[in-house]
């Protein structure tokens, strides 16, 4: 489960409008007031939320290690540290080169979203990158526990520099928010999130983090993954702007099948040849550049 939370500079409007749009769309979602939203979460730096009891929380690693063991036990060869560095078109054939190594392939699908290396032989995507980091706490005690996200729903705000915070299994508390955590300025992303810890939990203020990720999204304008179809029997499938676990085995689950059977009905969304994004360098700067401002001064944008 999860609640689209807005903080303590509060914006109810925010709240409002998207609840309107999602009773249009007949979602089960439901407006919780600052009592409810402050005893589900034990917090009281938030003032409302947005329920949706049909969302909830993954760990990203664990649910790719159970895709690899399926996909293992139907016959798929897996390899690691293989990039496609050129990938060119040999009579009815692709031939993929990676290293010293050739996959020869009647239909391919590239499906690396925010990952994809520079590839010679087909045309790059096109996508703003933008960066997540989530740092988690060592495992809470019971105590706080039972006083913390009781109903383990996943939070998130409504921020431009969005954040969110859950449990894990284990019970450690997982903050996030946009930034690279691996780049020069990882230092004041990591102190904002030991302030951010203090704000919503003041009883935990002064717990260390210790354990880090960070990736990178893919994002386009409209916040819409795009499949591309450069050429027949090619599918580049990216750009779903944060929220490519559920939609992406979706999409890649499709997009196999559509390319398997030659029947390009069977995709979510309807492929385009070529898809531009302006200015991504830039955009991904942008956002880079606000997440570092918003974090060092501690402001909310």
């Amino acid at each position: 489960m999860r609640y689209v939370s807005c903080e303590e500079y509060g914006r109810p409007h925010d709240l409002r409008q998207r609840l309107g749009q999602q009773l249009k769309r007949q979602a089960p979602v439901s407006l919780l007031d600052a009592n409810e939203a402050q005893t589900r979460v034990g917090s009281e730096s938030v003032f409302g939320a947005l329920f949706d009891p049909r969302a909830g929380t993954i760990q990203p690693l664990g649910y790719c290690r159970g895709l690899a063991r399926a996909a293992k036990s139907r016959g798929a060869k897996l390899y690691r540290q293989a990039a496609v560095q050129r990938i060119s078109r040999q009579q009815e054939s692709w031939i993929l080169q990676s290293g010293q190594h050739k996959v020869r392939a009647a239909k391919l699908l590239l499906a690396t979203n925010a990952y994809r290396h520079d590839t010679h032989g087909l045309p790059d995507t096109n996508y703003v990158p933008v960066y997540y980091f989530q740092l988690a706490t060592e495992p809470l005690n019971e105590t706080q526990r039972q006083q913390i996200l009781v109903g383990l729903e996943g939070c998130w705000d409504t921020a431009l520099i969005m954040s969110s915070w859950r449990l894990d299994n284990s019970g450690r508390l997982i903050i996030g928010a946009m930034g690279n955590l691996d780049s020069s300025s990882g230092a004041v992303h990591y102190r904002w999130a030991q302030r951010k810890l203090a704000q919503l939990f003041p009883r935990l203020a002064g717990q260390n983090f210790t354990l880090a990720s960070c990736g990178r999204i893919a994002m386009t304008s409209d916040h819409l993954p795009k499949i591309v179809e450069p050429s027949p029997g090619v599918y580049q499938i990216f750009g779903y702007s944060g929220r490519g676990i559920g939609p992406g085995t979706v999409f890649g689950s499709t997009a196999a099948e559509a390319l398997l059977k030659e029947d390009s009905s069977l995709l979510p969304l309807a492929s385009i040849s070529v898809y531009q994004e302006s200015l991504t360098g830039l955009k991904g700067g942008f956002f880079e550049s606000a997440a570092l401002m918003s974090h060092a001064l501690g402001s909310r944008f």
